[in-house]
């Protein structure tokens, strides 16, 4: 995956990595990522279940992101905060055990991962800005247009995420799905090192959970 000079012009403190992973083996679940999951929330509600989400810094951080990029955090939720409140509530999302592993790695990290069937990408994905109105259609089926100068993920002939919207589903993972690609989107106010711990943990998710060889990473 390639950053284009222009979000970094835009938006100074964005930060952007990425993992190819190969071989995975997609599952409705797998048994040891159960256990990492009731581990996860069981630290996540001593942490944060007497603390109101709206008071926490990275809360407001992602909010302040998506207000910059035209985007009302309270419609369209930052997906950090909205797993958060979902691992809190005992209905974070179970999808898969490569969407889920990338899911943990969110909440654990407050860094935005997503994860993309790297098969059905054409030529070479890129972060860069929204253009020129480009609607795509989500994994809901629903068909949004990013706003002018939102942070995208495309390749060379459609968009593959939206900061503010979410997934395409062009992309999504599914049974068939055997190369993926993991990218990571932070928010100015969420550091370089959570960045990299994120990584960290969805390199080794995709292994340990979903029997993948880690082909490439990097942070850009």
């Amino acid at each position: 995956m390639k950053l284009d000079p222009k979000v970094r012009e835009k938006y100074p403190s964005f930060i952007a990595g990425y993992a190819l992973v190969s071989g995975v083996t997609i599952e409705p679940t797998v048994e040891g990522l159960i256990e990492r999951k009731r581990q996860t929330f069981s630290d996540l509600k001593v942490r944060y279940g007497s603390t109101d989400v709206l008071d926490l810094p990275e809360t407001k951080a992602y909010r302040s992101f998506f207000k910059a990029m035209g985007a009302d955090p309270s419609s369209y939720r930052p997906a950090p905060e909205y797993l958060l409140r979902r691992a809190l509530d005992d209905r974070f999302p179970s999808i898969n055990n490569l969407v889920d592993s990338c899911l943990l790695a969110t909440v654990e990290n407050w860094v935005s991962t997503g994860v993309y069937d790297a098969e059905r990408i054409k030529g070479d994905a890129k972060t860069t800005l929204t253009t020129e109105t480009e609607p795509f259609e989500l994994i809901d089926g629903r068909k949004l247009t990013p706003k002018p100068d939102e942070i995208i993920l495309r390749d060379d002939q459609k968009v593959l995420a939206a900061y503010t919207l979410g997934d395409a589903k062009a992309t999504m993972i599914t049974q068939k799905t055997s190369n993926a690609l993991i990218v990571l989107w932070n928010s100015p106010g969420i550091e370089r090192d959570r960045v990299e711990a994120t990584l960290s943990s969805v390199t080794t998710y995709a292994r340990r959970y979903c029997g993948g060889h880690l082909e490439k990473s990097e942070i850009l």
